[in-house]
């Protein structure tokens, strides 16, 4: 390694010293010399210049060698040139206080031209290891701060979108509420994601997100920022809390969900929701997430839904019902009632309705219609099912043995779809029937449409069973969900109920009658019998009786009732509809 293109200063207040050192340095090499004889000058000549090492004489008028150091160690600290003294004396104090300062090495005069020049080139040779040095660790500090920004990067991305992932976007959301920025979040729900996992694997779920964060992307546009929540969540970050505006931004996103998702020669079906929750200044990330996951409409229903304390308070009641499900039969707080069933032609009671009903302490009468999917969703239905069925069992025997009703009297009980999906649902009610000695023209069984499409097979072979035992069964609901002649003529049952839904406008609508009528001609042509439910007027019973309805239950004749309450209409029951002459229709 040579030095000699470094540059060097020569600090002396006598010139003939000054001009004999810069030709010492030359004669060796040295091509960039310069010397000052005055020592006020030094500053600013660093200034402009800042050499590569000084030789420093220590005692010279005006300013001497000392407060030449202070002044480039004040303005320079560590930048500051490596220093050499020359001096004709090097006592221990002079030695000390130059040392204090950080000089590096001392040259005496008169000079010895070999010492002079090794003293130099070792200074200028520890200073080249010092700057090799720095440029390693600058190097590595720059290569650790790359490595670092990028292990973060990759810490904040999904790796297969390339989005924003839960810490990329919590990033973003601290941002905003440090800025108190006015912020919306829109989460985002995929529906039947999972499906396109089980039916096509991982490859091509992976492939199907990338495609729809590319299409909503291109909808959102820079001023948004869109990321990965979770598996199959999606978050949207915009800089509004304006409701119409998120709102609008919503359906306009959900536009990409209206034609299913090509995947090479596939198209997946795929459904969304969209939760809107909203924030002006600042924010809890945690509960501002939170609002908009509370907003996700429920399946099935509306697709887009903002936060409310409505919402919020509503959802926790459901939280609550939930929680309080949990042994609710255990704790005595649900019970049977019966709505009666009547056959029309001659308003003769035929049997029964089992209905489920709900008692909390604390939290009062809760609808079956809140309570019973919560259970269905949380698995408690099964619990509950069997509870509902032993119920129903003890009713049967009880009313047998005190023989208060016909011989062709029947209770009827609803299945759940998650219990019809259990391959021996069918034979343990049976093995109960029998257990109990009970006919099976006194039992009888309800399933709904959407109960029967979650598994036909299963469903199939478990009504199978029990119509070749002649136990009775009803599909609920007809006409309400997915209702089909193919399996309508494959699928084994003795009856077809006719939903509220296409009773209670049978007055104002022909529309309404004509389905009615519809479903009856049906029901008839596979060789069912009809039941019309919600009967609330003599003109729905008189109606449905003359197309040939053969059985009705609603409040027109009663509301569901207790046990010893029923027993009790029963006895009192008079039929109060006008003959069937009279009817038209």
């Amino acid at each position: 390694m040579t030095f000699y293109s470094k540059h060097v200063l020569v600090v002396d207040d006598n010139p003939v010293n000054i001009e004999l050192m810069i030709d010492l340095l030359e004669n060796q090499g040295f091509h960039n010399t310069h010397g000052i004889s005055d020592p006020r000058e030094v500053l600013a000549f660093c200034q402009a210049s800042l050499p590569d090492l000084i030789l420093l004489d220590i005692r010279m008028p005006h300013l001497d060698g000392y407060g030449v150091i202070e002044q480039l160690n004040a303005h320079f600290d560590q930048q500051t040139p490596p220093i050499i003294i020359l001096t004709a004396q090097i006592d221990d104090d002079t030695r000390q206080r130059a040392l204090a300062l950080g000089v590096r090495d001392f040259v005496t005069k008169p000079f010895k031209h070999a010492e002079v020049l090794q003293r130099i080139l070792n200074v200028l040779n520890v200073e080249h290891r010092y700057h090799v040095r720095d440029q390693q660790a600058d190097t590595l500090e720059r290569m650790v701060n790359e490595r670092t920004q990028a292990l973060y990067f990759q810490s904040c991305t999904d790796p297969i979108t390339q989005l924003p992932n839960r810490r990329g976007l919590t990033q973003a959301l601290s941002e905003a509420t440090r800025h108190n920025d006015a912020t919306g979040l829109l989460f985002i729900a995929l529906d039947r994601f999972d499906d396109v996992i089980r039916l096509h694997g991982y490859r091509i779920a992976e492939r199907l997100m990338s495609h729809i964060v590319q299409r909503l992307a291109e909808r959102l546009g820079d001023s948004h920022t869109l990321g990965l929540w979770g598996g199959s969540e999606l978050l949207v970050i915009s800089a509004t809390d304006d409701k119409p505006e998120l709102l609008s931004l919503a359906h306009h996103l959900m536009e990409t969900f209206e034609t299913d998702q090509q995947i090479d020669d596939l198209l997946l079906p795929l459904e969304a929701r969209v939760g809107i929750s909203r924030a002006r200044g600042a924010f809890d990330i945690e509960r501002l997430v939170h609002m908009a996951t509370l907003a996700l409409p429920q399946k099935n229903g509306r697709s887009v839904q903002c936060y409310s304390e409505t919402l919020e308070a509503q959802q926790r009641h459901r939280l609550h019902v939930l929680q309080a499900l949990r042994g609710a039969t255990e704790r005595g707080e649900m019970s049977l009632v019966f709505q009666p069933k009547l056959r029309l032609s001659d308003q003769r009671i035929t049997g029964a309705e089992a209905l489920l009903r709900w008692h909390h302490p604390d939290l009062g009468h809760i609808s079956p219609g809140m309570f019973i999917p919560l259970a269905e969703a949380s698995g408690d239905i099964f619990s509950i099912g069997e509870w509902v069925l032993e119920e129903a069992i003890r009713t049967i025997v009880d009313w047998r043995q005190k023989n208060v009703l016909g011989d062709d009297f029947h209770i009827a009980v609803n299945v759940a779809a998650r219990q019809l999906a259990r391959k021996d649902f069918a034979e343990s009610v049976l093995r109960q029937l029998e257990d109990h000695q009970i006919p099976a023209r006194f039992f009888a069984i309800e399933v709904t449409e959407s109960g029967l499409m979650s598994d036909m097979q299963n469903a199939r072979q478990q009504l199978a069973q029990f119509t070749q035992a002649n136990i009775a069964v009803a599909i609920d609901d007809f006409g309400t969900g997915h209702s089909s002649l193919a399996y309508i003529k494959t699928l084994p049952f003795s009856t077809l109920k006719i939903d509220r839904a296409f009773v209670m406008d049978l007055e104002e609508s022909d529309v309404e009658r004509q389905l009615a009528r519809t479903i009856a001609q049906l029901a008839h042509s596979v060789g069912s019998d009809v039941v019309a439910e919600g009967i609330e007027t003599a003109y729905q019973a008189m109606y449905l009786r003359g197309i040939g309805c053969e059985t009705a239950q609603g409040y027109y004749f009663s509301r569901p009732l207790p046990a010893s309450e029923f027993l009790a209409w029963c006895d009192n029951w008079q039929p109060h509809l006008p003959p069937k002459a009279t009817e038209t229709v």
